[in-house]
């Protein structure tokens, strides 16, 4: 597969060029835009571990093994005998007739101490059972493929492979985590961390991915021809890589730069020039996709691994809400192309249901569903208008190198989620902590912050946008005359580069100022990236709708993280107290309140926390968010603005949205 590796040069070239800040007008990927379509079955599945071949799905349901038939509805209860069971597969053997596999541990004893396990397959035609190992053992893990089941033996790593058609046992030697298909059998080397394959009708192993002790392959998957794996060093930096076992002399391409491990899923799965696997991204999880034959990566849509199933056919398995869904992969060519009467054409559809919309990886659009009442074309093109580049928000300023104009049909009723992704990772926790991206606002003829959430592995930056246009991502580093060398100079610098807290008009912060409960409202609806809200919701009789602060209010009254005085008051330019702003910081973090915790009774004036406020103000001390001072809480004094840019930084810490060197 040639035009295979010819296209996946495409991939290490692009990581050659990939990082933080790239010259001006610099392309960051290619233009093809992938989409997808879900289309969700009636078969329901209550149950994990699920498999599929064809119309034949098996999976475990209260810990027993069942199967069914996606064509003519049947279900069947494979096992039932309340023992555990584990690693259910499915496949077809030489006479077309399906047949489930898996571990099982009816004759083995359930406690800690045993860890021996059997294998089992049952043919659903002949609805016979047999169990294939003949000794005991841990044997674990079953593959299956044609005629031929294989497995692992622990602690040894002893592979058996069991020829169904001619009822033959036999011990392959050592390896570990072996999968049959093709006609081959792929597995890991039991003593090193390289890839190896057997030949069933040759009985021969060779070595197919020779790695040097530093490195090794920590998991892949198989499907007959091509292979995908994770591979590891021993610093702990991990890529997916990628092998054709159909080209004359196969060799491994790396589909992804070398990233420091972080919060990591197993889910996998390669087919016919296809390659999928999840990646944190933020607080969510994504599928990411790689066409080996375009020479392309993109987003496939946030997902739960519980949900991912694996490539069956030419689509995407996947099970939501308990029930088996077929994802199709759309491919498109981006771009706009005006036809006389100015219709824009190019680009993908996104439908009530929502999808993706990704100009290779270095881009993506989430759309929600519902957030299109109708089919409706979203263009997405990479921009290289440099002029506009200059024209920053604020002194500061550096371009980042990547920007992005994308324009749709019809207006959003919900927001987007736009991701920027780079081939390298930024390079630090400061330089992370103000990376945003911003929108172009051709009337005010300025960059507007549009929000910015850098994943823990520093390479994707992404922010909930409504207004199509041009965005581009930007590092900023402000500074205030009066922070030099203050206790909270970096808190307020780094929330200052979000946007969240300003300086004055003399070009101070004034951080010993003290804090409206107006601007702590503020505060914390910036942070959270709700944007602001409608001015006219009438929560507060004080808080008119030319109130500054009014749409900000109304976002945090309408999330109920505020509540008002007396009278419907809120008082706007009270001094937020300390008390208060827990009660808000609280609310806002969604913690869990605790009404039973001791953690107040080190502190002298504990007795001065009122009774509405408690719970929230213990959360606060046990949560970290709020310190105390020495022996005293003062829940009735008020906070100046560098301690409430301080509180609003270790809440954004906590949830990993900030990074610390």
């Amino acid at each position: 597969m040639s035009r295979m590796r010819n296209a996946l040069k495409g991939f290490i070239i692009l990581g050659l060029l990939g990082g933080l800040l790239l010259p001006a007008g610099q392309k960051a990927s290619a233009e093809t835009v992938y989409t997808y379509k879900d289309e969700t079955s009636s078969f329901a599945i209550n149950g994990s571990s699920v498999r599929m071949t064809g119309e034949h799905v098996v999976w475990r349901e209260r810990g027993q093994i069942h199967y069914g038939n996606t064509g003519t509805g049947q279900k069947t209860v494979v096992t039932n005998h309340g023992k555990s069971t584990d690693s259910p597969a499915i496949g077809i053997n030489g006479r077309g007739e399906a047949v489930v596999v898996w571990a099982d541990k009816r004759d083995q004893s359930e406690g800690t101490g045993n860890l021996n396990w059997d294998i089992y397959s049952y043919n659903l035609s002949t609805n016979t059972e047999k169990k294939l190992n003949d000794t005991i053992g841990q044997h674990r893990i079953p593959s299956i493929d044609g005629n031929y089941i294989v497995w692992q033996t622990n602690p040894d790593y002893e592979m058996q492979i069991y020829d169904m058609a001619a009822a033959v046992l036999t011990d392959l030697g050592r390896g570990r985590d072996p999968v049959a298909g093709n006609g081959r059998i792929v597995y890991k080397g039991s003593a090193d961390g390289s890839l190896y394959e057997y030949a069933i009708a040759a009985r021969t192993h060779k070595k197919i991915l020779d790695l040097p002790y530093t490195q090794y392959v920590e998991r892949f998957v198989f499907s007959g021809e091509e292979i995908l794996w994770k591979q590891r060093d021993l610093d702990g930096y991990g890529k997916y890589t990628f092998m054709d076992l159909g080209e004359n002399n196969p060799q491994p391409l790396d589909l992804t730069g070398p990233v420091m491990q972080g919060v990591e899923y197993s889910e996998m799965s390669i087919s016919d020039g296809t390659a999928v696997w999840l990646e944190a991204s933020g607080g969510s999880v994504v599928m990411k996709g790689a066409d080996l034959i375009g020479g392309s990566s993109y987003t496939l849509g946030v997902i739960k691994p519980s949900q991912f199933i694996g490539f069956n056919g030419d689509g995407l398995a996947l099970v939501n809400n308990g029930k088996l869904v077929n994802r199709t992969i759309i491919q498109t060519e981006a771009g706009l192309s005006n036809n006389p009467a100015g219709v824009q054409t190019g680009g993908a559809v996104i439908g009530s249901d929502g999808g993706i919309v990704s100009a290779d990886q270095a881009a993506s659009l989430a759309f929600e569903q519902g957030t299109f009442e109708a089919d409706t074309r979203i263009v997405l093109d990479n921009s290289t208008e440099t002029s506009l580049f200059q024209s920053k928000p604020a002194q500061g300023m550096t371009w980042a190198g990547m920007a992005w104009k994308w324009t749709a049909e019809a207006e959003l009723k919900k927001p987007a989620m736009l991701t920027f992704e780079m081939e390298r990772a930024i390079e630090t926790a400061e330089l992370a902590n103000r990376t945003g991206i911003y929108r172009y606002d051709e009337s005010e003829g300025k960059w507007v912050y549009a929000g910015g959430t850098v994943d823990s592995a520093w390479r994707t930056v992404r922010a909930r946008v409504v207004t199509p246009g041009l965005y581009a991502l930007f590092a900023y580093a402000p500074s205030f005359s009066d922070m030099n060398g203050h206790w909270a100079q970096s808190e307020v610098e780094v929330l200052a580069s979000r946007w969240i807290v300003n300086g004055m008009q003399t070009g101070d912060f004034d951080p010993k100022q003290s804090v409206t409960r107006a601007q702590f409202a503020k505060m914390l609806v910036e942070a959270a990236g709700l944007g602001i809200g409608q001015a006219g919701g009438g929560s507060f009789r004080d808080v008119p709708d030319n109130h500054w602060a009014a749409r900000w209010i109304e976002q945090a009254a309408a999330a109920q993280w505020i509540k008002g005085y007396e009278g419907s008051l809120f008082k706007p330019n009270a001094a937020v107290t300390r008390e208060e702003m827990m009660v808000m910081l609280v609310n806002a973090a969604r913690l869990p309140k605790d009404n039973t915790s001791d953690t107040l009774s080190g502190y002298a004036d504990a007795d001065r926390v009122r009774a509405w406020a408690k719970p929230s103000v213990e959360t606060a001390i046990k949560s970290g968010i709020i310190q105390g001072s020495g022996s005293l809480l003062n829940p009735g004094g008020t906070s100046t603005r560098a301690e409430a840019a301080a509180v609003i930084y270790r809440w954004l810490t906590m949830k990993e949205e900030l990074f610390n060197e």
